[in-house]
């Protein structure tokens, strides 16, 4: 039972954590403008959508794990 309680807060905090991380990748703001070269905008918006993509990816199978536990 403390197995089962202890995963499942972990499983949580850790979908917790990368949502977090998610929303400030998302809603940061947009530095890049002031000091980057064209070349160098269009790699950081590149890299800034490959990283959103994973952080999602990342906050989205901790989620599918917690519910399989709470619905299994």
């Amino acid at each position: 039972m403390t197995t089962w309680i202890l995963n499942t807060t972990g499983l949580l905090m850790t979908s917790i954590g990368a949502m977090m991380i998610l929303l400030y990748l998302w809603k940061a703001p947009r530095f890049a403008d002031a000091w980057l070269s064209p070349e160098g905008k269009l790699a950081y918006i590149k890299h800034r959508r490959l990283l959103i993509i994973g952080f999602a990816c990342l906050a989205a199978w901790p989620l599918v794990q917690y519910l399989s536990i709470i619905l299994v």
